[in-house]
């Protein structure tokens, strides 16, 4: 593919997540009050907790989904439709074993739960036939999750991501008509499969249309195909089961040990820094597929500039938000839940302590992707593997003895210590850039743009309380340009350059 074509695919790509990443985040910022004042903070624990205990049960995907983005990609560029089919095949036909093995799985769970969770016994039966349900979606997933990565791998996000937006809003209607009637976790719940199976039939429907090749039989393969994808797919299902213990074993720990109330407080806190993070997600997904072009190329000296840029990219984003969400959090939140000064803190305090976890999870998030597109994600998925036990290790040390912030500090301890002590040292195996210069040039100047931001949020937040969310709002874009002043002066030379290249265009 031309450069030029594959630098329009990118802006395409990016635009879409982008707005897919908007309503992503914008949806679930008004649904979320919404759903905790009518279930109430235990029943929406409960709903955390299934939540997060099925998401385990996503991990059977074993790595497939990016073994069969890598295989059905180069098949489609040199043309062999033929084997593009056959992996498409294998992958479905595989995944649905998986599904069928999921509803046991979890039916053990159910069984299991009054032993694990500190749950009331009138909302015990709800947790059982909510984390069925919440299974059953995260089977439906495995399995149309093949077609949506047949998407990923022509490059058509802008109809990955129409679909993914139009199941958010589907979903949130349902859920607002729900509650208004009265209902509750389990009328939830099954219209969350519902949703599912929709995007699911959807997703299946796009493919066949765009990829006609994703037209497949449901038959057992050769061991010829199967043997490729699994060797691929090994590596990146290592690194899918350390990512889910860490972003998902705190609420565990935190409704075993505490209590199944403080799940929502550490939720909200935690949810924010997610939607934090969504916004360098946009840009990273899509760095894979050109960085695999450049490898291939033995552009190594455009790697390592996509590698600084993509990170300042990255940054600039992403740590506004987070800069004014730790200095204002417990006015957003306020204002956000309507809940009091003491729950607002709670979660405030939370929100801090992870903010720094992210940071670091943000400055590498460029590498990451890198190093997964040519292929040199061992180690990374190694390290993972030790972030993940630190953090059970440490959240569950800390639980005992600091409560709902241990969790959060043994989270934030196990993220900083793997990000500062492997990336930078890695970066310069495989990409040959220099710790110095990486941490310098690609983590610290866009993060001392922010000082000046941030000492004016903490300012606004002491004197300038926002009485409404509009006015919050308000406050933060008219003291953003300090900001962008500042990004401008750092980057000045930058600035010039693609100014008068833009003039000469």
């Amino acid at each position: 593919m031309p450069i030029g074509v594959t630098k329009k695919r990118f802006a395409v790509n990016v635009v879409m997540n982008w707005a897919a990443t908007a309503v992503n985040m914008i949806v679930p910022f008004f649904l979320t009050p919404f759903v905790v004042q009518h279930l109430g903070s235990t029943a929406y624990g409960v709903w955390i907790l299934a939540v997060s205990t099925t998401s385990y049960l996503a991990l059977l995907d074993l790595g497939l989904r990016s073994a069969v983005v890598r295989f059905v990609s180069k098949a489609n560029a040199q043309g062999q439709f033929g084997d593009a089919t056959k992996y498409i095949g294998a992958a479905v036909w595989f995944r649905l074993l998986v599904a069928l093995a999921i509803i046991p799985l979890a039916g053990v769970v159910a069984l299991l739960s009054p032993h694990l969770f500190k749950v009331p016994a009138d909302m015990m039966r709800a947790l059982q036939i909510t984390i069925l349900l919440c299974a059953t979606g995260v089977a439906i997933t495995l399995v149309s999750g093949v077609f949506g990565a047949v998407l990923s791998a022509i490059n058509r996000f802008d109809l990955l991501s129409s679909i993914t937006v139009a199941q958010t809003i589907l979903r949130a209607t349902g859920v607002l008509l729900l509650l208004r009637q009265g209902h509750g976790l389990i009328a939830l719940a099954c219209w969350d499969a519902l949703v599912i199976f929709a995007a699911g039939v959807a997703l299946f429907a796009t493919a066949c249309i765009f990829f006609p090749a994703a037209r497949t039989r449901i038959r057992r393969p050769e061991m010829a195909v199967l043997k490729p994808l699994w060797s691929y797919s090994v590596t990146t299902f290592v690194f899918m089961i350390a990512v889910q213990v860490i972003w998902n074993t705190d609420s565990i720990v935190i409704g075993a040990m505490i209590s199944v109330s403080m799940v929502t407080f550490y939720s909200i806190g935690s949810s924010l820094v997610t939607y934090s993070a969504q916004v360098a997600q946009a840009i990273s997904t899509t760095f894979t597929p050109i960085a695999s072009g450049l490898e291939a190329s033995g552009r190594s000296a455009d790697l390592q500039t996509m590698l600084i840029r993509g990170t300042q990219a990255m940054l600039a984003f992403s740590l506004p938000i987070a800069v004014a969400l730790f200095f204002r959090g417990e006015t957003f939140i306020s204002l956000w839940m309507h809940w009091g000064p003491a729950d607002a803190q709670r979660s405030e305090m939370v929100l801090r302590i992870l903010m720094i976890s992210l940071f670091f999870s943000m400055a590498n998030a460029t590498a990451s992707s890198l190093v997964m597109a040519i292929e040199k994600h061992g180690p990374m998925a190694r390290w993972a593997v030790y972030e993940a036990i630190l953090n059970l290790v440490l959240s569950v040390l800390l639980a005992r003895t600091a409560g709902l912030y241990g969790v959060a500090v043994g989270t934030t301890i196990a993220t900083a210590a793997v990000h500062l002590i492997f990336w930078p040292r890695y970066v310069k195996k495989t990409l040959g850039v220099g710790p110095r210069h990486y941490i310098w040039e690609g983590w610290s100047k866009v993060t001392l743009c922010t000082v000046p931001f941030g000492i004016i949020c903490a300012i606004s937040e002491h004197f300038w309380r926002a009485p409404n969310m509009a006015v919050f709002f308000l406050q933060i874009l008219v003291t953003l340009p300090v900001y962008v002043v500042s990004l401008l002066l750092v980057f000045r030379d930058d600035a010039k350059a693609a100014l008068l290249k833009w003039r000469t265009a």
